[in-house]
């Protein structure tokens, strides 16, 4: 398989909780959430239930648009995996665009 520069993220998840919209020093906004996700997948010919919470990070235009979802609503999401910071090696999904699925 040839290598790819592609890290792209599709998921559905529902709003858990959500930390105080802040702001970078050059007054970016910066939205920072945990999500759930809860879905069946098959995996080597058999269902499997998948469930796992994760931590999402946004900035600018569309960190303000999260920050006006209430918690419990489902959303579908689209981002990359990126390290929450430079410091840090821990795996986020950092959303670019999303859409509400319910409230």
């Amino acid at each position: 398989m040839e290598s790819s520069p592609a890290n792209e993220v599709f998921i559905r998840a529902v709003l858990l909780e959500k930390k105080e919209l802040r702001y970078t020093p050059a007054g970016i906004a910066v939205f920072e959430a945990t999500f759930h996700h809860n879905a069946k997948v098959y995996e080597a010919g058999a269902q499997r239930q998948v469930q796992f919470s994760f931590t999402v990070l946004a900035f600018a235009d569309v960190a303000l648009r999260l920050d006006g979802i209430e918690l419990g609503q489902e959303l579908e999401m689209k981002g990359f995996l990126a390290t929450r910071s430079l410091r840090s090696s821990k795996l986020t999904v950092h959303v670019t665009e999303f859409k509400i699925i319910r409230s």
